[in-house]
């Protein structure tokens, strides 16, 4: 069975935010709140598009059952399966 998931980058309040492994297609349209993430659970915090990009691929290198990344890799925004958008919440 395959992983299924993803490392995302996404810009909130002009700071970029590193989530390591997130499901790569929707999970959740509960009372609309479809595809959370919240502040809390990022990795990592970056001043720019290029550091948290940078900080992403060294994190997600590291992630997976067996340290080999996550199956879908680094992207920025949304989730590559289904290109749906992820909202941030504090």
């Amino acid at each position: 069975m395959s992983a299924n998931n993803q490392t995302l980058i996404k810009e909130f309040r002009g700071k970029w935010y590193v989530f390591l492994d997130i499901m790569a297609e929707s999970w959740s349209d509960e009372k609309g709140h479809l595809n959370e993430l919240s502040l809390k659970h990022a990795a990592a915090v970056c001043n720019t598009r290029d550091e948290a990009y940078a900080k992403a691929l060294e994190l997600d290198a590291k992630e997976g059952q067996f340290g080999e990344g996550t199956e879908y890799g680094v992207h920025f925004e949304r989730l590559v399966k289904d290109d749906k958008k992820v909202k941030i919440v504090e």
